[in-house]
């Protein structure tokens, strides 16, 4: 019996390391912009400036360089269009009368995206106003 028990612990923490280092071979990036304007991922506005972006397992971590912002945000995978890999690594913003709202992060090499969910306020702002797209650059600094 005691056997038995040891070799299903010893399963189990083998399963536990397998799955961790598999997770760490997922799409974890590490990208780079910057924003020449204040924006806003979900509800916390972040200034003007540089931000590196840490993308993993649906979620991204936002951080300022200068650390006088920092984010959140649960992401949904979007396909990019005709399911061809993107050339070019790029943010989308959208952008209501000068009031932006991070929307997009796209890796090159990839053929999905991360899309951030639209907060109730950026609703009722597309309701009311046009919208326009804003690309910015984005650097890949790589996998974790």
């Amino acid at each position: 019996m005691k056997n038995i028990l040891r070799s299903l612990v010893i399963a189990g923490v083998v399963m536990v390391g397998m799955s961790a280092g598999a997770r760490a071979q997922q799409a974890d990036r590490v990208v780079k912009f910057e924003a020449p304007f204040a924006f806003q991922v979900e509800n916390n506005k972040l200034p003007a400036g540089e931000y590196t972006v840490l993308v993993q397992a649906g979620w991204l971590q936002i951080q300022a360089k200068d650390g006088k912002g920092a984010a959140h945000s649960l992401t949904i995978p979007v396909v990019s269009r005709g399911s061809k890999t993107v050339a070019n690594s790029h943010v989308v913003f959208h952008n209501y009368q000068g009031r932006y709202f991070l929307a997009e992060i796209w890796t090159s090499g990839q053929e999905k995206g991360r899309e951030l969910l639209e907060t109730r306020e950026e609703q009722q702002l597309a309701k009311r106003q046009e919208m326009t797209s804003v690309n910015l650059p984005l650097s890949t600094s790589g996998a974790k």
